[in-house]
């Protein structure tokens, strides 16, 4: 079931192979499990919010529907791309898939096609296998500055295989400089703007907007990199999910957590809570920050281990 996961998310751009039948509803099984774990979690703190601490519940609440939210749109793709891998496997008609418009009576029929077992005329698709990431683990190290831009963006959505401290931290100075620059000019000319004309002009908006796009087009493979240089470190798949992941949960909670607060005007009933939080981001981003900084292969451990990668 695990693997057949795997392959769900990591076959989201592959459509030309087929996947079996129980394969298929492996990860589907898996997929549905999570779905009614994130909305039983947020149905949960939502029935709290009528007991004491109702800002704190409201946020768990939140929390957990921007991630089911974001869950369910992220894995739009890979279930598009799975349903029409078992469709080939099947030898039916990809365009099946578009019954999903016809909601709920097309989606029944798709998954009732999808029980079908394998045709023996599916036999012009290969069957859709993870790639072993060993190929991408020894990959040598890019030395020049254009190099390392170049793997930067060409490995957009590459999660497997590793980066070195030195070319994650190029990286990471060239993104945080340009973030640096962006705030300052979009600053600078709200400043001139204020001035000139009392309000926000297009060249603030302009800015704002590019500076948009740029966080936007850099969030994957900001987070591929960061994946790679974890795993780099010696950090197991389960392990650097764990640090990424609740890193990043941390920040968004944190987050959504201030800005309840201030809407509700209840920061002084729950200063304690923010503090502790607080302390708990710092805790979560230090650890991140620490294991990044480390040389490769690091944390690597002499015996098997869940969370560490093994020697070799």
């Amino acid at each position: 079931m695990v693997q057949a996961y795997k392959k769900f998310w990591l076959g989201a751009f592959t459509f030309n192979k087929k996947t079996s039948r129980k394969d298929f509803w492996s990860a589907l099984l898996t997929h549905i499990i999570i779905f009614v774990i994130l909305f039983k979690a947020y149905h949960f703190f939502n029935l709290l919010d009528f007991y004491q601490l109702t800002t704190l519940w409201q946020t768990f609440a939140s929390f957990f529907q921007l991630i089911f939210n974001l869950y369910f749109f992220g894995s739009l793709l890979s279930f598009i791309a799975l349903t029409v891998r078992r469709l080939n496997d099947a030898d039916l008609p990809w365009g099946l898939i578009f019954l999903n418009f016809i909601l709920g009576l097309g989606t029944l029929v798709l998954l009732i096609l999808n029980l079908f077992p394998s045709s023996p005329s599916a036999l012009k698709f290969k069957e859709y296998e993870i790639n072993s990431s060993q190929e991408f683990n020894n990959l040598p190290e890019t030395k020049t500055l254009s190099g390392i831009f170049k793997d930067y963006f060409k490995n957009y959505f590459e999660f497997r295989g590793r980066t070195t401290r030195r070319n994650f931290w190029w990286m990471q100075l060239f993104w945080g400089l340009t973030v640096i620059i962006f705030l300052f000019l979009i600053y600078l000319f709200n400043q001139f703007e204020q001035i000139m004309f009392g309000y926000n002009f297009i060249g603030s908006m302009v800015l704002r907007l590019l500076f948009f796009l740029f966080i936007l087009g850099t969030f994957f493979p900001q987070l591929t990199i960061h994946v790679r240089r974890l795993r780099d470190a010696g950090l197991s798949n389960l392990g650097l999910s764990l640090l990424l992941g609740g890193t990043s949960g941390i920040l968004i909670f944190y987050q959504m957590f201030t800005k309840t607060l201030k809407i509700t005007y209840t920061t002084g009933h729950y200063q304690l809570v923010q503090y502790l939080l607080f302390l708990l981001v710092m805790i979560a981003v230090l650890s991140l920050i620490l294991v990044e900084v480390m040389a490769t292969g690091e944390l690597k451990t002499n015996k098997k281990n869940s969370l560490f990668e093994k020697i070799d």
